[in-house]
């Protein structure tokens, strides 16, 4: 018996059990494989303070005045738990605070981002508005005409930092139990019992935490209708010390406002380049065919490039909800589903757990900042995404042609 039993032992379920057990609550996490070996572990490694595709302003339109500027507060101040966790519990996570920098070609664009930044700021945020000079300092190129930096970003090792949570949470107390998933869940009177191949536990309260990667769908049967599975791809190349310096002088990680063909770019402690973005057609093209995109767009941001070695990729999804912002599902009478992070993963779903069990501990939904929603199954959940990689990516990729000269209008800080 426990007071909550958590399945799935990513970023938000190993954070809601350390926050839990802090709070002297009995926890056990039944995880199918071991800790960050989903999403949590396969992610692009950075984190900043940003909903997938929306602004505070959005959310506080959606939720109302109340609910949108707690979730908004939230996401700001989860920039700053990450760093606090990973110093708190002494985990060697190759976390970097460096900020992020959103870049933008278009000069049109700089109002709505002045303003994007100003209203970040007005919930406790650390944004900041560079123009064209300042752009120029962080990321070694003049192709982009502006950037929001985000200064209390950064980047982290993902597997690092679950490893790092989960020995947390064993050392906190909790049972954490791993190598078989939970299949079943049966209620009798307020109690749940989650079944597994090796046994079952049984709880008041039970909290799914498998969005990234689904849990068996005879958990919860039609959980896994209620968000999108995008496919993304990562790669990584051999270490290019001397590049890494030319385009990031700052140490700045870079992405940009292009929601047709995104990325995302960073480098590791030796100087790697670590990059996520749409994958090709071919689930067995090699690491050069991933990168061959990303090699485009750089070559027109920072010119001639250096022969870049790309020694590893792989492909999988981004759990992508109705709501796009981060939330709780009731599902039953004390069992809950956590989620909706759309790809902002690691500060997000530290927070949220860290939220969950305020709700618990209190025993109130006033004390829980995440919004909670009845379940939503998606529209052509499965035609999406097979529309966004066959169609939309490649139509994006063949169509873009961002930074092909520097902005003709100079921007100002």
């Amino acid at each position: 018996m426990a007071d909550v039993v958590i399945i799935g032992a990513g970023y938000s379920g190993l954070s809601a059990a350390l926050h839990l057990a802090e709070q002297g609550m009995d926890v056990a996490i039944i995880e199918a494989d071991q800790p960050g070996g989903g999403a949590s572990g396969r992610n692009a490694a950075g984190w900043f303070p940003v909903y997938f595709d929306k602004g505070p302003d959005d959310i506080t339109r959606e939720l109302g005045p109340v609910q949108g500027d707690a979730l908004n507060r939230m996401v700001v101040e989860s920039a700053r738990l990450v760093p606090a966790l990973v110093q708190k519990y002494k985990m060697d996570a190759d976390l970097r605070q460096s900020g992020i920098a959103i870049l933008s070609e278009s000069p049109k664009a700089a109002p709505a981002q002045r303003h994007l930044a100003q209203r970040w700021n007005d919930f406790g945020g650390n944004v900041d508005f560079l123009g064209s000079e300042a752009v120029r300092s962080i990321v070694g190129s003049d192709r982009a005409a502006h950037a929001l930096l985000f200064r209390d970003a950064g980047t982290l090792n993902p597997f690092a930092y679950a490893t790092g949570l989960a020995n947390a949470v064993v050392d906190a107390g909790v049972r954490l139990f791993t190598g078989a998933p939970a299949t079943h869940m049966e209620q009798s009177s307020d109690i749940w019992r989650v079944l597994t191949s090796h046994g079952s536990i049984a709880a008041q309260h039970v909290l799914i935490a498998t969005e990234g990667y689904e849990a068996n769908k005879t958990l919860w049967p039609g959980l896994e209708k209620h968000h999108y599975r995008l496919p993304f791809a990562i790669v990584a190349s051999d270490p290019v010390p001397e590049f890494v310096e030319r385009i990031m002088p700052a140490g700045i990680p870079m992405t940009d406002t292009n929601k047709a063909n995104p990325f995302w770019l960073m480098a590791d402690r030796d100087g790697r380049l670590v990059a996520s973005l749409l994958p090709p057609l071919r689930d067995a093209a090699s690491a050069a065919d991933v990168a061959r995109p990303l090699e485009k767009k750089l070559g027109r941001l920072f010119g001639a490039l250096p022969a870049l070695n790309w020694s590893r990729f792989w492909i999988g999804t981004v759990a992508v909800s109705a709501e796009k912002i981060p939330r709780l599902l009731s599902l039953a009478p004390g069992v809950h589903a956590i989620g909706g992070y759309s790809g902002q993963g690691i500060g997000a779903a530290t927070a949220a757990g860290q939220e969950y069990a305020k709700l618990i501990v209190h025993g109130d939904r006033t004390a829980c900042r995440l919004p909670f929603f009845d379940p939503r199954p998606v529209p052509l959940r499965r035609a999406f995404p097979f529309i966004v990689r066959n169609f939309a990516a490649p139509l994006g990729r063949a169509t873009d042609r961002s930074y092909r000269a520097a902005p003709k209008i100079f921007v100002e800080n």
